[in-house]
């Protein structure tokens, strides 16, 4: 860190005196889109400026009450400090031509834990792996020791936390802690449980006029912020139990603007609220929202070679002994998408977005190794690029990806390319131009820099012919960065879905996402959307996350929840509870994250539901299997779970992205089996119905502002059933789910003003009975079934 000089001192305190903003707000603002609320550490956190007024970075002053703030020495950045544990939203007003934007910042409550290993005499060394430090070990090594005990303390906020202690480099569990947690591949953690002390606040959309929103709130909020875009809505007038808004005229003059709400008291941060207008009324149809309005879409991902054969003259398997036939090429191309896009397909499901596989010229030529059964692979996947421009021609060429892009933007669909920055091919020009552009392969200690997902997270290669590059380095992060934009430029992408976004520095996102505001969104007025792939804990999740760097990540930390609640009949809905409400104090409540049925990595969901895998086998197993076999549908039960997983990920919040096949409850052990050919007529019984559910559980979301816009609550929670609701204004959706075999009557009370009776209502399985007893309402449900349940004022 950069020492204060006196220079930077006195420009300091000058400009904190500067006079105060000669107007509220601005038809031009100097920041493109919504700040993001960042996060503080515990003891200093720097903000980057560039990250928010991208095009020089620089602003006149500032001003934050409660915390210490100052510019750095080139007052490109602002430091903040001085943390305290009862505060846990502050807000930081930065000048910039005479305006004020207001950035939210927020704090964790945090819990202090002594981890205690009682060690024998002979031991040298004790080390602490877990969820809270990404399970790099080196992280937190016990220096403590005492009467035969290694401690070390740790802060952490509440939560769930897989760990380990490394004795003397062997793993082991907490002898003292019996509570354990699957780990995912065949073994257990010790698990250790953070609880949260409720804020007990809440804030809810109740109603609105042509200039005016009405919102409820209850309990006790000790800070309270109503923004418009980024600036401070001042005409607020607050009862015990309702805040009155007023919507400014200026935003008349907008066909998208939005009113954000937040709110925190000691003991933590409440829910936000998230309220767009058009040209300055309240949206209040779902028809208003067009691709734009990224917060509605519903994804849909697919691997391009794996999806559909829509020209076979591009074919070019390699037809090699040493390729296994499930590693080499299908056929799949840029063709038979937009052959998928021109038969309706996608529009029929009603997705608004498609994420698809990277497309740039992999090698034409088999690498790698697999062990039992021996094979090499293609690079059938994509991920190993030897250009960064050029289209694999066996997926096709410019002409008909700009033909793809266009009928898909003509469909109101966005489409996301999948994009590998971390790593190329070794025959990649630039490592053969350039080969100290890449990491080390080797570390210090003489052993093999390759797969060390954690300690070397920022160095590792992936396989000895995949080098991971210096992106730490400007030149390459430059060279890049303008390979990333080139796709956007030339190809007219919406967007990216990142790999391996946790092997790269947050500075590379920076660089990305600044040339991505400079040239694209802000001459455009263009909304783009990137999303990141990290496997971490939430704190590492959210750390690639803000305004100048990610917009989302995939939530496998709720996918590791979900999946097996809702498979395992003997896993309780509280896993899940737990986890879901973690989510929701990272990222928000009107988050942009990704929640998952599947995706190219992991076995396919409903071959857990069906029970031809089973949760305790080893990781590398799955693998195995799925080169050894090919999985059935071994039961419809698969399909009934399936369904009702599927009708939790399209009602909570975020953005649901559906892995191709998972409509059709496609089964698959580990890649490659979770990779196969995708089906698009044949379909048994099972499978139609599932496909048919599918499209009516995206068409409610689709239409239905409360699952786009709305809150969040929690209503019921037992080890097999849940109800939820979302509210949006005077439109309220209930969600219950039985996961148990027999029939449950569901039972809850409406908000006041609410019609008993519900306007549309789905089910999983059959037709709703709806009633009424003791002033509550009521639904019988059947066994292995989910309701959607649709009320209005």
């Amino acid at each position: 860190m950069k020492l204060f000089s006196t220079f930077a001192v006195v420009v300091y305190l000058f400009l904190i005196g500067c006079q105060a903003p000669k107007s509220t707000y601005t038809l031009t603002p100097e920041v493109y889109g919504l700040m993001m609320p960042q996060w503080l550490n515990d003891d200093t956190t720097l903000l980057y400026i560039a990250d928010y007024f991208s095009q020089d970075g620089k602003i006149d002053s500032f001003k934050c009450n409660n915390l210490v703030v100052n510019f750095n020495s080139d007052s490109s950045q602002l430091i903040v400090n001085g943390i305290k544990n009862t505060v846990h939203l502050y807000a930081l007003d930065m000048f910039k031509s005479g305006f004020a934007y207001r950035l939210l910042l927020k704090h964790k409550p945090k819990t202090q834990y002594k981890f205690v290993f009682k060690a024998p005499q002979a031991t040298k060394q004790v080390k602490l792996k877990g969820d809270f430090n990404g399970w790099n070990a080196n992280s937190a090594i016990l220096k403590e020791y005492t009467k035969g005990e290694y401690k070390t303390d740790l802060n952490l906020s509440p939560g769930e936390y897989a760990y380990q202690f490394v004795v003397d480099d062997k793993e082991t569990l907490d002898p003292t802690n019996k509570a354990t947690k699957s780990n995912g591949m065949g073994g257990t953690n010790s698990l250790l449980v953070i609880e949260k002390s409720n804020p007990a606040i809440a804030l809810a959309t109740i109603s609105y006029t042509a200039d005016k929103l009405i919102i409820s709130k209850s309990g006790i909020i000790d800070n309270l912020h109503v923004l418009w875009e980024n600036f401070e809505l001042k005409n607020t007038k607050e009862t015990p139990n309702a805040i009155e808004i007023e919507i400014p005229t200026i935003s008349k003059k907008i066909k998208r603007s939005y009113i954000r709400i937040f709110c925190s008291n000691s003991k933590g941060i409440g829910n936000d609220l998230l309220i767009p207008l058009e040209y300055g009324k309240v949206v209040n149809n779902s028809a208003q929202l067009d691709r734009n309005d990224i917060e509605k879409t519903v994804m849909y991902f697919m691997m391009v070679d794996r999806f559909c054969d829509g020209d076979s003259t591009n074919n070019k398997p390699l037809n090699n002994k040493e390729v296994l036939p499930k590693a080499d090429y299908y056929g799949g191309d840029l063709a038979g998408i937009l052959k998928k896009l021109n038969d309706g397909y996608f529009q029929k499901m009603g997705i608004n977005a498609l994420w698809i596989s990277p497309i740039a010229q992999n090698p034409s030529d088999a690498w790698g190794q697999f062990k039992d059964p021996e094979t090499k692979f293609s690079g059938y996947h994509g991920y190993w690029p030897i250009s960064s421009s050029q289209i694999d021609t066996r997926f096709g060429n410019e002409f008909i990806l700009k033909k793809l892009l266009a009928k898909a933007h003509e469909q109101g669909i966005n489409v996301y390319l999948d994009y590998v920055a971390n790593h190329v091919h070794k025959n990649h020009p630039i490592y053969q131009k350039h080969p100290e552009w890449a990491t080390n392969l080797y570390l210090p200690d003489g052993s093999l820099n390759t797969e060390r997902w954690d300690e070397y997270r920022l160095t590792t290669w992936f396989d000895t012919f995949m080098p991971s590059l210096d992106l730490e380095n400007k030149e390459v992060a430059d060279f890049m960065s303008d390979s990333a934009l080139f796709w956007i430029k030339n190809y007219d992408f919406d967007g990216f879905r990142h790999d391996a976004t946790k092997h790269i520095p947050e500075s590379f996102w920076r660089i990305v996402s600044r040339k991505m505001k400079n040239d694209v969104s802000s001459p455009n007025n263009r909304r783009m959307y990137q999303i990141g792939e990290t496997y971490g804990n939430p704190e590492l999740i959210s750390g690639y996350l803000g305004t100048g760097l990610l917009d989302a990540q995939f939530d496998f930390n709720l996918y590791d929840a979900m999946l097996p609640v809702f498979a395992d009949k003997n896993e309780s809905f509280n896993r899940l509870v737990t986890e879901q409400n973690r989510s929701l104090a990272t990222y928000g409540n009107h988050h942009l994250m990704g929640n998952i049925s599947g995706n190219q990595d992991k076995p396919r969901f409903i071959s857990f539901a069906d029970g031809s895998l089973n949760f305790s086998t080893p990781w590398l197993e799955y693998k195995r299997i799925g080169w050894k076999q090919t999985i059935p549908n071994k039961s419809d039960t698969g399909f009934w779970r399936l369904a009702l997983f599927q009708s939790y990920i399209l009602t909570i919040p975020g953005v649901p992205v559906i892995y191709y096949g998972d409509e059709i409850g496609m089964p698959g052990a580990g890649d490659p089996d979770n990779r196969r050919m995708m089906l698009f007529d044949g379909y048994n019984k099972a499978q139609s119905t599932l496909k048919k559910k599918m499209d009516e559980l995206v068409a409610i979301r689709n239409n239905n502002l409360a699952l786009i816009y709305g809150d969040f609550n929690w209503i019921l929670n037992t080890k097999d059933q849940m109800i939820f609701s979302r509210r949006y204004f005077d439109n309220l959706v209930v969600v219950c789910i039985n996961k148990a075999d027999d029939h449950f009557i569901f039972q809850w009370k409406l908000p006041e003003g609410f019609k008993e009776k519900p306007i549309q209502q789905w089910s999983s399985t059959s037709a709703v009975a709806v009633g009424s007893n003791n002033n509550a309402t009521t639904l019988k449900s059947n066994g292995l079934s989910s309701y959607i349940l649709i009320f209005k004022q």
